[in-house]
């Protein structure tokens, strides 16, 4: 799921954008740039569009049941990698955009101090309607029961709370949270210019180490996610290193990424291979694919970095409360009528009815926030973010 220049998220840090103040500053002034290597400060339409982009990617990996797409073919299983895992786009900006705004103005309480009032307390209290479902009501057999042999109602509450697994999305937070907590650590790299030093090994492990099964394991999900952090600050940091490489390489980048999706469709199947953090397996080549997307992303919107696209614009100001309110919509009623085939759309989807769902599912999220925001002004950044 980012801090604010976002996002993302988003945002999505990871999905949080708003500044260390609390306060949300106007869309045309949250992507400053700050950098090591230029005292020049501008705003970065490329990384605010990216940000719109990445909500999209979000809501997408949790729209295809409902929208009838049935993994099966290769072409399926490709559509499908390019598709998922699109929460590194939201960690790269995330890192990119923690450069960017706090390196000039670094406050470690103040920020954690808005971390905790507009990231956690939001999932604290959009998830203690679906905690206390669970725990009351729930599927047959209860989640905190099959998959954490947990009977105890406090203890199942804890449980909710720790890995997220009250809605599909929200197990993103509490790792989230222990990205921002190191932020003191990261602050440390950048100053002493180690940032590279520690994202490649990073990464080398995370590509072994995986995603958790069923995203429950917050500190395995860290590992996972913090690489990528990493080069996202790192890209802040070397801006102007960084862009003309990829200016140049992205065609070849773009080939690379397409040509991991179609050899792990062919030789691991589909999707994120979640699994426990030491168990040895084949190496997660989704991480590097997604990656080189994002780079090519980036570089291809740098291009239009002159040019302002406000429905990108706009999902960008609004994406971390839809990643908080996209769940609502597409998982309460799967988990209560045990089905994900709503709208008896099972087999007769594709990677294009995947898209059109997306896009419903985005612009009900978009307008409840609407709503939201103008019933309780400032006081909605509390509920859903912003």
């Amino acid at each position: 799921m980012d801090d604010k220049a976002h996002a993302t998220t988003v945002e999505d840090n990871t999905l949080d954008t708003s500044s260390t103040s609390g306060s949300k500053p106007p869309a045309e002034t949250q992507a400053q740039v700050h950098t090591q290597t230029s005292k020049s400060s501008g705003f970065l339409n490329s990384i605010n569009h990216f940000r719109g982009i990445a909500i999209i990617f979000i809501v997408m990996a949790h729209c295809y049941r409902p929208a009838g797409w049935q993994i099966e073919t290769f072409a399926d299983k490709a559509w499908f990698n390019l598709m998922m895992n699109g929460t590194v786009f939201f960690v790269f900006i995330s890192g990119f955009l923690f450069h960017h705004v706090f390196y000039h103005r670094w406050d470690y309480k103040k920020y954690m101090k808005s971390k905790t009032k507009f990231v956690f307390l939001p999932y604290l209290l959009l998830s203690l309607p679906w905690i206390i479902w669970h725990i009351t009501v729930g599927t047959d057999p209860m989640m905190h029961k099959e998959l954490a042999d947990i009977t105890a109602p406090a203890q199942a509450a804890s449980w909710y709370v720790i890995t997220g697994r009250t809605l599909t999305a929200y197990w993103y937070i509490p790792m989230g949270m222990m990205l921002f907590a190191l932020s003191p650590w990261v602050m440390y790299l950048i100053k002493k210019q180690q940032v590279l030093y520690y994202a490649i090994p990073l990464l080398l492990i995370a590509i072994m180490v995986h995603r958790p099964i069923s995203n429950l394991n917050a500190i395995q999900s860290l590992v996972y996610f913090l690489p990528v952090y990493l080069l996202g600050v790192w890209g802040s940091a070397h801006r102007d290193k960084l862009f003309p490489f990829i200016d140049r390489y992205w065609l070849p980048m773009l080939l690379g990424g397409i040509a991991l999706a179609l050899i792990q469709a062919e030789y691991f199947g589909a999707g994120v291979l979640n699994k426990a953090p030491f168990e040895m397996t084949v190496p997660d080549l989704m991480l590097p694919q997604k990656i080189l997307l994002t780079l090519v992303i980036l570089a291809i919107l740098n291009k239009f970095e002159h040019i302002s696209i406000k429905p990108l614009q706009k999902l960008a100001e609004v994406s971390f409360a839809i990643y908080f309110i996209h769940p609502w919509i597409t998982t309460p009623w799967w988990m209560i009528y045990d089905s994900p085939d709503l709208f008896g759309l099972a087999g007769q989807g594709n990677i294009f009815t995947t898209l059109i769902v997306t896009l419903v599912v985005v612009t009900i999220s978009y307008m409840i926030a609407i709503v939201i925001k103008k019933l309780l002004s400032k006081r909605s950044r509390y509920l859903i973010g912003w």
